[in-house]
């Protein structure tokens, strides 16, 4: 379970930095989920920079179950 929940994380990270280092350098369309999704025009940049802190928050919460778990043992 913790690959996927790492997954999940690096995911998120991934869209986020790869997204917000397109849309500073007006990159164009490309594979990040936030150039397709119409909802999301005119907020890209803090779509991208919301993609940053849950990716962060999911891997930090992950190591933190892991460390628990570790400990219990």
């Amino acid at each position: 379970m913790k690959e996927i929940i790492s997954g999940l994380s690096l995911l998120f990270l991934i869209q986020g930095v790869g997204g917000l280092i397109n849309h500073l350098t007006n990159g164009g369309k490309s594979w990040f989920l936030v150039n397709y999704v119409d909802a999301f025009q005119g907020f890209e940049i803090i779509l991208d920079i919301v993609f940053i802190i849950v990716g962060g928050v999911i891997g930090l919460a992950s190591r933190k179950k892991d460390d628990s778990t570790k400990s219990e043992n």
